[in-house]
């Protein structure tokens, strides 16, 4: 279980460390009106091409440190409203304040957020995003409480940049079609269907324990879907499936994926009985594959292809995430 950080030096050391992280992928600093609760600020905002946000870091004395996101390149002289907060408190706990760090019980630093994000407009708020946003949920030990937390990155991660860069777009996702997020319809229109950033993760009801390396499990969905998408395969996901292709000619699913950022027993079990129960529905015409870190495919691998499941691997190369097996998969779409 994690345990909220309330020191003030610790807090203060950490937030600078948040934003250092930053600092290697900012392109240009873009002078901009900055949208803040029924007012505007003048602000110089931090542009990342590479991660597709733009940051605006600010202290604000003896209350909190304020971290505004945004996503796509700002014009200059623009007027911008923030897509997420990522605030922590200056000092003790602050459960008004969306964000904090935490520390797991290796010493391992978290940044984590309580699911308090705005934007003026109905629907958008704590429980639109207690109830909706997918990623990685834990519980965590919050002074006299116990409270369950969504968990943006590792803080000493080599990726944790591209982490909070994801959280950024998926709490954009949830607050541009509350609507959407919150229908009940679960039949899929291929004619429609995308790979959506919003769909990966854990509902709030999951709450995992491998939290270190669930951190980069989003990133590498992502990173096999933008793969996929560059070799012109039609990608998609939904609420129930990770990642899968559409067979173009036929538009039926043609291969579904099961990412594990870790290579516990448990873990392949659960993802190779998931994937069973989907390809059933799809009347097998679906090929399934897991997809597992390097080091753990000889541990699975021939017991898996025994049930018609594939494996590929993959390894993590700072924050390059490469699949040096994909290429052994048949991608023809005839499974």
């Amino acid at each position: 279980m994690l345990k909220v950080i309330t020191d003030q030096t610790e807090i203060k050391k950490y937030t600078r460390l948040f934003v250092k992280k930053f600092k290697p992928y900012i392109d240009e600093t873009i002078k901009v009106k900055l949208g803040h609760q029924g007012a505007s600020l003048a602000a110089k905002v931090l542009w990342s091409k590479k991660l597709g946000i733009w940051l605006y870091p600010q202290t604000i004395n003896e209350v909190r440190y304020w971290n505004a996101f945004g996503r796509g390149k700002p014009k200059e002289a623009g007027i911008l409203s923030t897509t997420a907060a990522i605030n922590f408190p200056w000092q003790g706990i602050d459960r008004k304040t969306g964000g904090a760090f935490a520390r797991d019980a290796w010493g391992n630093i978290f940044i984590i957020h309580r699911g308090k994000i705005g934007g003026g407009k109905k629907g958008v708020g704590k429980s639109l995003f207690e109830h909706n946003y997918r990623g990685i949920w834990s519980f965590m030990e919050d002074g006299d409480s116990i409270t369950q937390v969504a968990v943006i990155g590792a803080l000493n991660s080599g990726r944790f940049a591209l982490q909070v860069a994801l959280f950024v777009k998926k709490v954009e996702k949830l607050k541009l079609k509350p609507a959407e997020v919150n229908s009940t319809q679960t039949e899929i229109n291929f004619s429609e269907i995308s790979f959506r950033e919003d769909f990966l993760g854990n509902a709030p009801s999951a709450a995992g324990s491998e939290i270190l390396t669930a951190c980069d499990g989003d990133l590498v969905v992502m990173n096999l879907a933008n793969l996929l998408s560059r070799w012109k395969y039609r990608i998609g996901n939904d609420a129930h499936r990770q990642l899968f292709l559409i067979n173009p000619s036929s538009g039926k699913i043609s291969h579904i994926f099961e990412v594990l950022a870790d290579i516990k027993e448990k873990s392949v079990m659960a993802a190779a009985g998931k994937l069973l129960l989907q390809s059933a529905a799809d009347e097998g015409n679906s090929l399934p594959i897991i997809v597992l870190p390097e080091d753990g495919i000889n541990a699975y691998e021939q017991e898996l292809e025994k049930i018609n499941i594939s494996v590929i691997g993959y390894r993590m190369e700072g924050e390059r995430i490469i699949f040096p097996d994909l290429g052994k998969i048949k991608l023809d779409q005839n499974p």
